[in-house]
């Protein structure tokens, strides 16, 4: 197995810049997601680790070795599309074989690694079908065994859960993982899905605009955001940011007073908030303060409340029982030790709240 590692890669289009100077590691046996919207640039750092595009500037290391000029079939790779990507003239099992049959294996080899993947995949009973008489999860599955038969340095995966619907997506998220922990393969993963990212990573890369805006376990990158960005982006209800009044080194809400580690550059701060970490109560409550309920949704284990405060609209999860209706005041009490600031004009992460 082997490590990747980036180093300043520049990537332009015309006049537009997709990737700004990117450097990235990915360790041994690691699994790693690039996450970010559409057109950050995640799939083209990721075609550019494959050597399906070259980098304007900047290098790539697989394993140690500089492979910024190296064709894709000598960079020890195997890759997983978006779109399944198997040939419909063959069966499964040849589909499977395909690439160790390019790399001229050995018929005993070509078995016992196919026979091998087949079983990780837990399609073993497949391999006389042909893909048309095949489920689009399990041509997904039979996708994956074949990157994994020819045992590459690293596997790179582009939003291979996609095209699949959302129960077998969850299915094939909880595949994937006990998969990759068995074969210990390095892996690389795209999506725009935080929720593939937070369950399957060991690290996240959170990209925008062609950069890396933070890289870090899933848990540091949803607790602690480092800008409006990442908070925004991470999380379902996403963060909530309340732009609150500053006097001294204490941010107002109402009669609500919340300590700032130092008086911050200007007269406002942003709180950032998760909204699972605000209390919602009927009455008055110490260290709350008053908003009104706009919407409630049902979501099963939780219904999600949509409140104003002073014209800022926040979103608070409460159990399923709670009593709330459009119109009703509640009030607010954040969790201490929960909150996170931010500069109201960059966005960036300010050191956390006493």
């Amino acid at each position: 197995m082997a490590g990747i590692r980036v180093e300043n890669i520049v990537k332009l289009f015309g006049k537009v810049r997709a990737l700004n100077g990117v450097s990235l590691e990915v360790r041994d046996q690691e699994f790693v997601v690039l996450l970010g919207p559409s057109g950050c640039g995640k799939t083209t750092l990721l075609r550019i680790i494959a050597g399906l595009e070259h980098a304007d500037t900047g290098r790539v290391f697989i394993g140690g070795r500089d492979v910024t000029a190296l064709p894709p079939r000598s960079r020890r790779i195997a890759m997983v599309f978006q779109n399944y990507a198997v040939f419909p003239h063959l069966t499964v099992y040849e589909n499977i074989a395909f690439g160790l049959r390019m790399q001229k294996a050995s018929p005993e080899r070509v078995r016992a690694q196919v026979d091998r993947a087949a079983t990780l995949m837990h399609i073993e009973g497949l391999l006389g079908r042909y893909p048309a008489q095949l489920s689009g999860g399990q041509r997904q599955r039979v996708a994956v065994a074949r990157a994994l038969a020819v045992e590459p340095e690293v596997l790179l995966m582009d939003e291979p859960l996609s095209n699949l619907d959302a129960l077998l997506r969850l299915e094939m998220r909880a595949e994937l993982k006990r998969l990759l922990a068995e074969s210990r393969t390095t892996t690389l993963y795209v999506t725009h899905d935080q929720v593939e990212a937070m369950s399957l990573a060991d690290r996240i890369a959170v990209m925008s605009t062609g950069n890396v805006v933070q890289y870090d376990v899933p848990m540091k990158i949803y607790q602690e955001p480092a800008d409006t960005f990442v908070g925004g982006f991470i999380g379902s209800p996403p963060m909530n940011f309340l732009r609150l009044p500053v006097e001294g080194a204490q941010a107002k809400i109402q009669t609500l007073t919340l300590d700032l580690p130092a008086a911050p550059q200007g007269r406002e701060v942003l709180l950032g908030v998760r909204p699972e970490d605000l209390e919602a109560h009927p009455q008055p409550q110490p260290q709350s303060f008053p908003a009104e309920v706009l919407v409630v949704e049902p979501l099963g284990p939780h219904l999600l409340l949509t409140l104003a405060y002073e014209g800022q609209h926040l979103k608070v999860t409460v159990p399923p029982d709670f009593e709330a209706r459009p119109g009703q005041t509640l009030w607010l009490r954040p969790q201490p030790g929960r909150l996170r600031w931010h500069d109201p004009g960059s966005g960036e992460a300010l050191t956390h709240a006493r």
